[in-house]
């Protein structure tokens, strides 16, 4: 039994370092080509000459904001949507049968005095109000989810292109001037996303973020470094070698026409927005169409994320059945060339780190630490390979600060960088092999059959009443 067990770990060991070469390999790859298109990139920072460039030409945009229970921050959102720096667009909430007062919030703060007849395709649809003042619908409906709830929005909106971003989410005033460029620029556009960014312990002014801050949580500071780390390096990456594979649900624009020609948003998964960036890979595909979908990381979209383990759990284990359920329903893509990156490299390295990955690494671990206790490795060389897994991912970590301070630059002082550089070292002892374990649960929920969202505490956004302070 025990030659067995060494055996069986022994292989294991294999399996991990030869995976981990590829992966280390892969992200290497993802950092060089956003670094080497960043490097390239000619960013506008002037939202006015923005605004000139496109004038009137510029497409409308709906904005949706599906809200459950959304209290807390769901008027601050509002507030910052109707603010943007854009001529034409409107703001499509879909109260998705809240049962707290997220609908009196929104009734009180906004003076909805219309009321429009309710949609006849949608029998979920209670009531839909517009406001007097404000470019601004409110779909009041009977609970079914978020996806049903931004079909609902896409069925009810009236321009060209939709935006969908989450109710607990705050757009910068000229985040939609930036995300249409790439629509603007080429017409074959199919989705674009943006950056999304923590926003625990930043401060607000009528509905805007006025002072950046990495927050004084470390929970919240990890979630910030990993933010980055995801879009700057990974979707910026994925983007330019075609196969970006998921349009982040808290900020994403999209073609409205192709997307409903699509079939809109899935109501049977809760990974929504990556199951239908992968169905408009394989809609187009398979129709000879092109289906470009970008990331453009000057936009820019706070968030609050969990500042508590339990939440944090609940939201990895959701985001991990929802990759999984994404992958099972379009495993063919991976093996067919007729889908080309977004297939093989696409949905095939989301197999691989979603699926396999987290697996395979806490595996890992236990058969390094069984091989050493075995005296098969030292105790040096244990130590060794769990410190070089650490200082990869540091690495990793450290250039994705590096671009924001590149690109972004968000922070006014040198403080919220070493704070961020911190988290980062933070993240590797124990928050990472945590966070492999969350997901690992939520394959093992996937497997069982398990549905659902599970519930989350939101915290309010900060306010501010002094001076505002730069943001870049």
């Amino acid at each position: 039994m025990t030659d067995f067990i060494l055996r069986s770990a022994e292989l294991i060991a294999w399996a991990v370092l030869i995976s981990g070469f590829f992966l280390g390999a892969l992200y290497l790859t993802l950092l060089l080509v956003a670094a080497v298109s960043m490097a390239r990139r000619h960013i506008e920072r002037d939202p006015s000459r923005l605004s000139r460039q496109f004038g009137t030409n510029s497409p409308g945009v709906s904005i949706l904001v599906p809200a459950f229970n959304e209290t807390q921050t769901v008027v601050d959102s509002v507030r910052a949507l109707l603010r943007q720096n854009y001529h034409n667009f409107e703001v499509v909430v879909i109260n998705d049968g809240s049962t707290d007062d997220t609908w009196d919030a929104l009734h009180e703060a906004f003076e909805l005095h219309s009321q429009m007849i309710p949609d006849d395709s949608h029998s979920a649809i209670r009531s839909i109000y517009v406001s007097n003042i404000y470019p601004l619908k409110i779909v009041d409906k009977v609970n079914g989810g978020k996806g049903d709830a931004l079909n609902v929005g896409i069925s009810v909106a009236s321009l060209p292109l939709f935006c969908a971003i989450d109710a607990d989410s705050v757009l910068e005033p000229d985040a939609l001037l930036r995300a249409v460029q790439p629509f603007v620029e080429d017409e074959t556009t199919l989705a674009v996303a943006g950056t999304v960014r923590v926003g625990n312990d930043c401060q607000m002014r009528n509905g805007h973020v006025v002072t950046a801050a990495v927050p004084n949580r470390w929970l919240p500071a990890i979630q910030s470094v990993e933010y980055l780390r995801a879009f700057l390096i990974a979707r910026y990456g994925w983007s330019r070698l075609g196969a970006l594979m998921i349009v982040s649900g808290a900020f994403g624009m999209f073609d409205r026409s192709r997307v409903m020609a699509a079939g809109g948003y899935a109501t049977d998964t809760v990974g929504e927005d990556a199951e239908l960036i992968v169905r408009l890979h394989r809609h187009e595909r398979d129709a000879g169409r092109p289906a470009p979908i970008h990331f453009v990381p000057e936009p820019v979209c706070w968030t609050q994320v969990p500042d508590g383990l339990g939440d944090l759990s609940i939201q990895r284990r959701r985001w991990q059945r929802g990759a999984l359920e994404t992958i099972g329903k379009h495993r063919r893509m991976i093996i067919s060339p007729r889908y080309g990156n977004s297939g093989w490299l696409g949905l095939g390295s989301m197999a691989l780190i979603d699926a396999v990955g987290p697996a395979l690494e806490i595996a890992g671990y236990l058969a390094a630490f069984i091989l050493a206790l075995f005296g098969l490795i030292s105790w040096g060389i244990f130590f060794a390979l769990f410190a070089a897994t650490s200082a990869f991912g540091f690495l990793l970590s450290a250039a994705a600060i590096a671009l924001e301070e590149i690109e972004i630059r968000r922070f006014s002082n040198r403080t919220a960088v070493l704070k961020l550089l911190l988290a980062a070292i933070v993240e590797n002892l124990g928050y990472r092999q945590l966070s492999n374990l969350w997901r690992l649960q939520g394959s093992l929920d996937h497997l069982r059959g398990r549905k659902g969202w599970g519930k989350i505490t939101r915290s309010p956004f900060r306010s501010h009443t002094g001076p505002d302070q730069a943001k870049s």
